[in-house]
């Protein structure tokens, strides 16, 4: 991991713990004869934050939605495929389920989703 990336990370991780501790972020995709199933675990460099709705022009309206930052490997396209796949995810029992994501653009290491609380 590069210095730029070790930086962001710790960034994130501090994030991370002043909302959720040191809880890991589970990621659920489904599969055709499981069902939802756990594909993937990240323990840090991840983060999460509400996300206002701003086309109603008042910010104090909670709409559930999430948005969810997560550092990938270098290499996220043969060891961290599934989360182009992602379903839901998980925080200890808070679950939220997937509305839409992007892939890391350039040389940014960052996938970010949007989500919403069940």
């Amino acid at each position: 991991m590069s210095l730029q990336n070790q930086l962001l990370s710790d960034a994130f991780d501090r994030h991370r713990e002043r909302l959720f501790g040191d809880s890991s972020l589970k990621v659920y995709t489904t599969s055709p004869t499981g069902g939802e199933v756990e594909a993937g675990e990240f323990l840090k460099g991840w983060k999460a934050h509400r996300v206002v709705d701003t086309t109603t022009g008042f910010a104090d309206r909670d709409t559930g939605s999430w948005q969810f930052q997560i550092i990938l490997d270098d290499n996220w396209k043969e060891t961290q495929a599934f989360m182009l796949k992602a379903v839901a995810f998980s925080i200890g029992d808070q679950r939220w389920r997937f509305k839409k994501g992007q892939k890391p653009v350039g040389l940014s290491p960052v996938f970010k989703t949007r989500a919403q609380m069940q």
